[in-house]
Order: structure tokens, then sequence, then C-alpha cells
């Protein structure tokens, strides 16, 4: 019982991380509509030097990338919330499949999918996609891992 509940508030809680990381601890490039409205003095130009964008109303991909994460990090809360609630093993062996699935379509989203910006100074690259794929592999290596003792429970009954 004890495994079930420090699991599960552990995968809500890197599921939080996955959402906040992008959005607020390490952000991303921000919509060209934020830009507008935060760039009317001098001070706020300054901040945003890094993230300006090429065109009039282009929105880059590490925008797109942080929003893709926040939906996988609402799944990831929603599975963990789910793992929490029930008792069944094999509900929970499978919930834990289904987060390693969802852990390697988090790597994927940043890597290979959508991506990041191709500038390699800016902090979507330097700091949000590391920190997701770092994330994503915890989330990874934890449910695997769950996956295999579940199994290894099951194999006894």
């Amino acid at each position: 019982m004890k495994n079930r509940i420090i699991l599960s508030l552990f995968i809500m809680f890197l599921g939080l991380m996955i959402i906040l990381f992008p959005l607020y601890i390490l952000p991303v490039c921000p919509h060209p509509d934020a830009l507008i409205n935060t760039t009317t003095d001098i001070h706020n130009q300054v901040a945003n030097a890094g993230h300006m964008h090429t065109g009039a109303g282009k929105i880059m991909k590490c925008f797109w990338t942080a929003q893709a994460e926040l939906g996988i990090g609402v799944l990831i809360i929603a599975v963990g919330t789910l793992m929490l609630l029930s008792r069944t093993i094999f509900v929970r062996l499978g919930l834990s499949m289904a987060l390693v699935c969802i852990s390697l379509l988090a790597i994927a989203i940043p890597t290979i999918l959508i991506g990041v910006c191709s500038n390699e100074m800016m902090r979507c690259n330097m700091g949000a996609k590391p920190a997701l794929i770092l994330l994503s592999g915890v989330l990874f290596l934890v449910s695997s891992l769950n996956v295999l003792y579940l199994n290894k429970i099951v194999k006894k009954i």
C-alpha cells in the first residue's frame, strides 16, 4: 500500500514538473501576441531580446512543444491519480504500462516530433528541452521498474 501511494504521488509530481518546466520554471518562447503586450518598455525589450521571433506573427516550435507537454503532463497526473485510487494490481500494472508509453511520447515531443528552436543559444534549447528529457526519462525508468515489480507480484498470485 505504501508503494502505491508513494509511487502515485511521485508520478503526479513528475507530471506537474513536466507542465511547469516549459511554462514557468525554464520558459520557452512565448506566443507572438504575448510579446506585443510585454515589449512596451525598454526593460521588457532587453529581457525578451533572446526570444524575439523572426517574422511578424511567427509562432516558434518550442511554443507548440510546451503546449503538447502541457497535455501530456495533465495525462500523467490523471494516470497517477488513477493509480492512487486503484487497489487492483492488474489495473495498476496496465496503468504503469501506459505510463511507459506516455513517457516515450513525452521524450519524443521536444526531440523528434515537434522539437524546439533551431538556435542552440535559446533558453528552450539550453533549459526546457534537457529538463523535459530528464523528467520523461525518470518517468520511463520509474514506470518500467514498477511494471517489472508488479509483474513479479502477479506471477506469484
